[in-house]
């Protein structure tokens, strides 16, 4: 066998230095030759994989521009998704706020001291619901102005953030396009015509009623303070210190009693009855002559008369009812014949010469003759038995037993008269208060239904605004022209290369960021309304701005709030206690509040997400190649050129700098309302 040359070569290569003894020493080192081209190699292979890296990285970069355009295409819609947020729920709150008050009115409607300042409560909320109306239409016609130029914000923002990525000699063109393009929001939903009339109507009626309620019952307090004055305290005397004098009888049956609020009439009546029993048991002769026989006989039956005759009067008083059978007693000849004073046969009688004879008893002196047994008085004026001429009894002295006791400020009759009249006068004003009442329980019924068809007004299901944008938006960014490779640290090594022009396609979408869940927009929306308009209060039953304050920070998915708040300030209604129509109309309003299903808004902050472009032009009923294609074609190379031109359009819709898109009133305040503007400046529309 051969071996080879040691040099790999010919003898006559080796010689003129060529072959492997070039790179390789004898030695087995490698030679300066073998290094210089293997740093050559590297340095080639390094710029050349550098230069293929940044062509990549240069040809991805397109994609992420078009993300980041769909993202600020995307959240143009989302500032108009807060904005609409915050409007729909000041409109359902005004409303809310308004039928509250309204509510309110009625429930003072019903108290008869305050049905006066009713008026003025109603007023109010009518006021607010009025309000609440035009600030419904304004704020319709702002949103929709607003969604009108919302694709030409999407483009312009979303053509702004691409002009802005241009950088590095890189140049990009394109912008986002809002599916739908054209809004689809249906703001019907504001022609209601929830405006207070119906329960103003129901509350002046109301307020009708409880005037005279609370006429009636005055005059019913008036009547009742007078009797209890003849009945316990002495002007100059009553009946409590006649009893007192007259009798012996104990403060068990002889009370006294420190108010009209802690007396009735029955109390009166039965003072009488205890005071004619004990008269009646207790009544003896004194000695004084046949007069005094004459009148002490007369009294005796006077006495017994009474307790019975008192004893059956009533005196029935509640709530619903009301009736004083209480008379005076008779106190005049005439009184006298019309009882059983004048018919009962209880006076002896006696044979005398002149015929039958009648006594006051028979120890009358002039009952000389026999016994022949008892008569009443009114055989006397029938002519069938005489009066005795020594005694003289007969109705006109049964009359005056009572005659000057009742007559006459010291007597117990008196004053007892005055209790029966100021019973009549009581009976009659309660009667008219207890029609009166009834009357405002009709008007309360028809109040609560009005209360009740507002609140259902109220509780529809919440509009689903659809403003373009609605489904997501779609970029299409594309690099218009080829861009030259880097060749500063490549030229020595490769010769020069260019980057081929490009485009993508991208899609966003809104979606619920659940890190807001809860979130405090419309808490941060009132304290700035605070801030802007000072105190926020209003001593109207309450505060009306504080009641708005408390429905709108509770609008959402706590909307258990609304009820909590509307309760609290019907039950904020003072002097309702003791008044049942009042009570029972504000107990059903706040079950009505508590009832009313309110549909809980959905207040998490919406923040644009990227999704397959296919998912947004699906929704659309639109192909991704065709509109991308259709889009790429229209793009002027220039990416200031279309800047401006979005920027142009905007500002012909909305104007420059700040963008009113509704007056917010402030419920309770007149004639103060916060304008909420949008920075046109903020979303790139003005430079």
């Amino acid at each position: 066998m051969m071996r080879g040359n040691r040099s790999g070569a010919s003898p006559l290569l080796a010689r003129l230095g060529f072959g492997i003894q070039s790179y390789v020493r004898d030695d087995g080192g490698y030679t300066s030759l073998a290094v210089a081209v293997a740093l050559l190699v590297s340095l080639t292979l390094v710029f050349g994989t550098a230069a293929a890296q940044w062509s990549m990285a240069r040809s991805a970069d397109v994609q992420e521009v078009a993300d980041a355009a769909a993202m600020a295409g995307e959240n143009c819609v989302a500032a108009y998704s807060t904005v609409a947020q915050v409007l729909d729920a000041c409109v359902l709150t005004m409303g809310l706020t308004g039928v509250i008050v309204c509510g309110a009115a009625l429930v003072v409607s019903a108290i008869p001291p305050l049905q006066a300042k009713s008026a003025a409560v109603m007023s109010v909320g009518k006021r607010i619901l009025d309000t609440r109306k035009s600030f419904a239409h304004s704020a319709a016609q702002g949103l929709q102005r607003l969604e009108q130029a919302l694709p030409a914000l999407v483009m312009a923002n979303s053509a702004s953030c691409v002009s802005a990525n241009a950088t590095g000699g890189m140049n990009y063109v394109g912008m986002a396009v809002p599916f739908p393009q054209s809004s689809k929001t249906d703001f019907s939903f504001l022609e209601d015509a929830l405006d207070g009339e119906e329960m103003e109507e129901d509350a002046q009626e109301l307020a009708e009623a409880s005037a005279r309620k609370d006429e009636a019952h005055k005059r019913a307090e008036a009547a009742k303070e007078r009797a209890w004055r003849a009945d316990c305290v002495d002007d100059p005397r009553c009946l409590r210190s006649r009893v007192a004098t007259l009798t012996s009888l104990g403060s068990a049956f002889n009370p006294s009693y420190a108010s009209p609020k802690d007396w009735e009439f029955e109390y009166a009546r039965v003072r009488a009855r205890n005071y004619y029993g004990h008269r009646y048991t207790h009544e003896h002769r004194a000695n004084g002559g046949v007069e005094e026989m004459q009148r002490s006989a007369a009294r005796k039956q006077f006495y017994g008369y009474a307790y019975e005759a008192v004893g059956r009067m009533s005196c029935l008083d509640t709530e619903d009812a009301v009736a004083m059978d209480l008379d005076v007693l008779p106190h005049t000849t005439d009184m006298v014949k019309g009882t059983r004073l004048y018919t009962d046969a209880v006076w002896p009688c006696t044979s005398e010469e002149e015929g039958m004879v009648l006594h006051c008893s028979l120890d009358c002196p002039g009952a000389t003759g026999p016994f022949v047994g008892n008569a009443s008085l009114c055989v006397i004026d029938y002519g069938s038995v005489r009066m005795c001429l020594v005694c003289r009894m007969d109705a006109r002295a049964m009359g005056n037993v009572a005659d000057a006791s009742t007559n006459i400020n010291n007597g117990f009759e008196h004053y007892w008269r005055i209790v029966v009249e100021a019973s009549k006068d009581y009976e009659r004003a309660r009667q008219d208060e207890i029609a009166a009442e009834r009357d405002m329980q009709e008007a309360a019924e028809k109040g609560r239904s009005a209360f009740d068809a507002a609140m259902e007004m109220l509780s529809v299901e919440r509009p689903k605004v659809c403003p373009p944008g609605a489904w997501g938006c779609v970029s299409v960014v594309c690099r218009p022209t080829s861009a030259m490779v880097p060749t500063e640290l490549t030229r020595a090594f490769l010769s020069s290369g260019r980057l081929p022009a490009g485009a993508a396609i991208s899609g966003a979408v809104l979606a619920p960021d659940e890190a807001t869940k809860g979130n405090t927009v419309l808490a941060r929306a009132f304290d700035g309304l605070r801030s802007s308009t000072g105190s926020l209060t209003l001593d109207l039953v309450g505060s009306v701005t504080s009641l708005w304050g408390d429905l709108l920070v509770g609008y959402g998915s706590a909307y258990g709030n609304i009820a909590d708040a509307g309760g609290r300030f019907l039950n904020g209604v003072e002097g309702v206690f003791g008044e049942r129509v009042a009570s029972w109309l504000r107990e059903k309003l706040s079950g009505l509040v508590s009832s009313t299903g309110f549909e809980p808004a959905d207040l998490r902050l919406r923040k644009p997400v990227l999704v397959n472009s296919q998912t947004v032009l699906d929704k659309a009923g639109l192909s991704t190649v065709g509109e991308a294609r259709t889009l790429i074609q229209s793009l002027p190379e220039s990416p200031e050129v279309l800047v401006e031109l979005l920027r142009s359009h905007v500002q012909e819709m909305l104007g420059t700098g700040e963008f009113t898109v509704a007056e917010i009133p402030i419920p309770g305040l007149e004639g103060v309302s916060i304008p909420l503007t949008i920075d046109l400046s903020k979303i790139g529309v003005t430079s």
